[in-house]
């Protein structure tokens, strides 16, 4: 309500007691320097403790960071593991090409396509999916913290204008990341007071796109004037033409 009430003395990860508090509601502001700042109206009730978990800010400007530049392909699918690419060329072949960070080809392996379009939060709790351009939350067992969840209860978090190309949690079960046509957006599970705060960041990226929920790292290629794997120049070929891409980059998005 426009009062101050402390600082975090610039530590991100922080617990904060508020009391001597009337029964109403409060509108809270958390700011900080160089990050998107979070608002909510919440309510406090008489005799009981009002708790928010999992406040996160984060920064105004993500860095997009080079990886590993590969030979120029066509990707269907990836993953980085272990300071190694898993690549998919074609899903119906059935086998993927390792490289390391040096671009250098490792291996070759067999692999199974995963068919679950299930996205389990990382505490076991909720289930997160997309329909119809819809982002839903299903809740596989009783949430007993604010914001209170029955077990079967579903709600929508966002609805989409356009296709959603990537969806999954963040590490803290509590914040939920999507992609769209240029835009990647983060939001908060916690709609108390009518509001779930939520950032958006405005990418030129395609899928595929490799989430690393452990590190918050969102990793996707690019294209580039290269050469493909027999040889012959993409020079002159429009990149969007040629559907090849070699460059592999990452953002941070704790």
């Amino acid at each position: 309500n426009d009062k101050y009430t402390g600082s975090t003395a610039g530590l991100l990860n922080y617990t904060k007691l508020v009391d001597d508090l009337a029964p109403k509601n409060y509108n809270l502001f958390i700011h900080k320097e160089g990050y998107y700042p979070w608002n909510k109206m919440v309510e406090v009730k008489n005799g009981l403790v009002t708790e928010l978990f999992s406040v996160t800010l984060f920064s105004l400007d993500i860095k997009k960071v080079k990886i590993a530049q590969l030979p120029a392909q066509k990707i269907a699918d990836f993953e980085v593991n272990d300071e190694t690419i898993r690549i998919i060329n074609n899903k119906k072949i059935g086998t993927a090409e390792i490289y390391d960070f040096d671009g250098q080809l490792i291996s070759n392996e067999k692999f199974k396509i995963s068919t679950s379009t299930e996205l389990i939060s990382p505490d076991k709790n909720k289930k997160l999916y997309a329909a119809s351009n819809k982002i839903w939350i299903e809740y596989l067992n009783d949430i007993n913290e604010e914001p209170l969840k029955k077990a079967e209860e579903k709600e929508i978090i966002a609805i989409s204008e356009s296709p959603i190309l990537f969806l999954n949690w963040l590490k803290d079960s509590e914040h939920v990341i999507w992609f769209t046509s240029g835009e990647l957006t983060v939001a908060e599970r916690d709609n108390r007071g009518g509001k779930r705060n939520s950032v958006k960041f405005y990418l030129n990226i395609n899928p595929p796109i490799f989430w690393d929920i452990k590190n918050s790292d969102l990793y996707f290629f690019e294209n580039s004037k290269s050469r493909r794997l027999d040889g012959t120049s993409t020079v002159g070929i429009p990149t969007e033409a040629s559907g090849e891409k070699s460059i592999l980059y990452k953002i941070n998005i704790d």
